[in-house]
């Protein structure tokens, strides 16, 4: 009878503490679910059976593992040309910035004036 009075308290309160009160329980639901589906999948794991692909939508006949390597040899080699790409850039960057000069813009050096042209 305590939900029962609670409920009844509820119901003479504003719109907004309704909401509040609403999605309180929501957030309260879903977090419950969250870790009892964590702990269910961590108790599958440490039993040794890891999900596999068995009665889902890829049938096991279907999967090809020659495709699967080369498609997995293809993004090694993208992803270790872009590396070499990247190491590249950032040595014509820091080669670029070591060789410009910078000149100073202060006193010139016949003495006087400033960087803006005055005395």
């Amino acid at each position: 009878m305590v939900l029962q009075g609670a409920v009844d308290n509820l119901k003479d309160k504003p719109h907004d503490e309704k909401k509040a009160v609403a999605t309180g329980i929501a957030v309260g639901v879903v977090v419950v679910l969250l870790i009892g589906w964590g702990f269910l999948f961590l108790r599958k794991i440490q039993k040794g059976t890891m999900p596999t692909l068995e009665g889902s939508a890829v049938p096991q006949d279907q999967i090809d593992a020659a495709f699967i390597q080369q498609t997995q040899q293809e993004i090694n080699q993208f992803y270790q040309s872009s590396q070499d790409q990247l190491r590249d850039i950032r040595e014509s960057a820091a080669q670029n910035e070591a060789g410009a000069t910078y000149q100073s813009e202060g006193v010139d050096a016949e003495g006087g004036g400033d960087a803006f042209g005055g005395e």
